[in-house]
């Protein structure tokens, strides 16, 4: 493999550092500040706490918690909690007393924070369940002290959100709906001055999926979203639609006086979206229609009065705070609300196994440095099996480059001082990357220095501390592979298709319900938006050869759905 040019080494260092400069710094001022505080407040043993929280606030952020704050309040409150409790008795009950506790506690969590459609959230969680149990495991009597500094870390990743996240909601409604408008303006341009216009309109659809995904993580609850969120999916779909009714027009010279009105229109949609305007100007349907028998006219206009409409009706505060009830009962939603996930339950039920299994066996041993067995397998044991070979070359990678860093550092530097400032010099520069190697190199840096920071001095004493966690590692990487691939194996092909049959019957259950005039406004939208999901996580587990089988697939499922809308009687709201 070729290596870079150091010409071009050197100029991607210096945007990196100039990208990141200002987060870096401040991002890890704010973790020093507030690790300190923690510790003040909750005292020395509860310092861990205080870094897992700096992990965890920062995590949060992949999901918006900020719709319903009280309510993921007391839920990350009872689950941090348990997290403490638990972490307790298997610190100190006898090891094998303990392993039933361990397995439920792990299965919870991973069950409770991986997800079918989305990211997954289980990593923080299980990473700071691990350090509960092995950096810093509490007494029975410190368990009251735990218990309020868990509580307060559940307020801080609410506060965090909160405060990172208040506008995150605005920004994305913003930016997904001007990007589309732009999209389409841009595509006029081209139909006009004849040049090439764009190919495909997936990075559309992509934005549109992004609309959903956002009205997803910010409902109320499953079947209960606001009549300003209906208005916001639609808002993306009509201007979907529009793009569609571009890429099929033909000799749009023939058409030039309708393009160049709808390009009009489209700028007066941009300055409502960014604030302009106080209201959305719609031309005059006479003004449109120049002829009444030009039925691409009609539909070109339908399709601006409904985006029109839409991005009234989103911006409405009755219909932000107006949540029509579904007519499915509760029966009905009680089923549907226990039906569990398949990829979900084997993931959680092997990964528990192995982390269990290992505590039981670095508890019963006395194994030093153990734990480092236990976060490699929380780190290479990925819901895919397919996934675990790259992910477990990158952490050995990792662990030799940061470990080859260590000897050096360490050897060269015994004192305790400077084996601090290595410390957090290089959780510092963890800022500046991006990338898994990157950070876990940084990480192997600070976990070798924090193993050897008293005991180990020279080459000879630190080298042999880098290889133990080598051969952790290595162990690691070897029990996860067997175990993804033989216990309860889950490939993405496998995923897939359950997936494609999932949202083959979404899009044909809106199709018949829409036909049948069925007015259930929430289940509706529930089905719109949930192939929505299932269509994004299609395209991001599957690849090559597989994406493009699944394509057609996939088209003719989201035309089943665009059908079903244009028919639905609650559409136009």
């Amino acid at each position: 493999m070729a290596l870079p040019k150091k010409s071009s080494i050197l100029p991607a260092a210096q945007e990196s550092i100039r990208k990141n400069l200002k987060f870096a710094t401040l991002s890890f001022l704010f973790i020093i500040a507030y690790v300190n505080v923690f510790q003040k407040l909750f005292g020395a043993e509860n310092s861990i706490v205080g870094v897992i929280f700096t992990i965890m606030m920062s995590a949060s952020m992949a999901r918006d918690l900020t719709s319903t704050p009280l309510k993921h309040l007391f839920a990350q409150a009872a689950v941090l909690v348990l997290m403490a409790v638990s972490a307790c008795l298997v610190s100190t009950l006898n090891p094998w007393a303990a392993l039933p506790v361990n397995f439920a506690v792990i299965y919870f969590i991973l069950y409770t924070y991986t997800y079918e459609y989305s990211g997954h959230l289980y990593f923080p969680y299980i990473l700071s369940y691990l350090f509960l149990v092995f950096i810093s495991p509490s007494s029975p009597e410190q368990l009251p002290k735990r218990i309020m500094a868990m509580v307060t870390g559940a307020i801080c990743i609410i506060l965090y959100q909160l405060v990172m996240g208040r506008n995150r909601a605005e920004e994305t409604v913003t930016d997904v709906l001007l990007t589309l408008i732009r999209e389409a303006k841009q595509y006029i341009s081209c139909l006009l001055s004849g040049s090439a216009a764009p190919e495909g309109l997936e990075d559309i659809r992509k934005n549109v999926r992004r609309l959903s995904c956002m009205v997803y993580d910010r409902r109320r609850r499953e079947l209960c979203i606001s009549d300003a969120s209906f208005a916001l999916v639609d808002s993306g779909r009509g201007l979907e639609h529009l793009l569609i009714l571009l890429s099929q027009t033909e000799h749009p010279e023939d058409c030039r006086d309708m393009l160049e009105k709808t390009l009009t229109q489209l700028s007066h949609f941009e300055s409502y979206v960014n604030k302009k305007t106080t209201a959305p100007h719609l031309i005059a349907r006479t003004d449109f229609i120049t002829d009444p028998e030009d039925l691409r006219q009609e539909e070109f206009y339908n399709s601006l009065e409904y985006i029109r409409n839409h991005l009234v009706h989103m911006a409405d505060p009755e219909k932000k705070s107006h949540y029509r009830p579904t007519l499915l009962s509760l029966s009905i939603r009680i089923q549907a609300a226990l039906k569990v996930s398949r990829v979900r339950v084997i993931y959680a039920l092997r990964v528990a196994l192995l982390l269990s299994l290992a505590t039981l066996l670095v508890q019963s041993l006395k194994l030093p440095h153990g734990k480092w067995l236990l976060f490699t397998l929380a780190s290479v044991s990925l819901p895919y099996a397919d996934d675990v070979g790259q992910k477990a070359e990158k952490r050995l990678f990792a662990t030799a480059a940061g470990g080859i860093f260590s000897v050096i550092l360490y050897s060269l530097v015994p004192s305790p001082t400077g084996r601090t400032a290595i410390m957090m010099l290089s959780g510092y520069l963890s800022f500046y990357f991006t990338d898994y190697k990157g950070t876990f190199t940084c990480s192997t840096v600070g976990a070798l220095g924090g193993a050897v920071f008293m005991s180990a001095f020279g080459w000879a004493p630190v080298s042999r501390m880098l290889l133990i966690r080598l051969a952790y590692v290595i162990a690691g990487i070897v029990i996860a592979y067997a175990a993804n691939c033989l216990l309860f194996p889950y490939h993405r092909s496998t995923a897939a298709g359950t997936l494609l049959k999932k949202y083959d019957f979404a899009s044909k259950l809106l199709s018949k319900l829409c036909s049948q005039g069925v007015t259930d406004t929430q289940f509706y939208y529930h089905l719109v938006i949930q192939s929505q999901l299932i269509e994004e996580k299609l395209y991001q587990i599957t690849s090559g050869e597989e994406q493009k089988l699944l394509h057609d697939k996939i088209c003719e499922c989201r035309s089943l759905v665009r059908a079903a809308h244009r028919n639905n009687p609650q559409a136009e709201m």
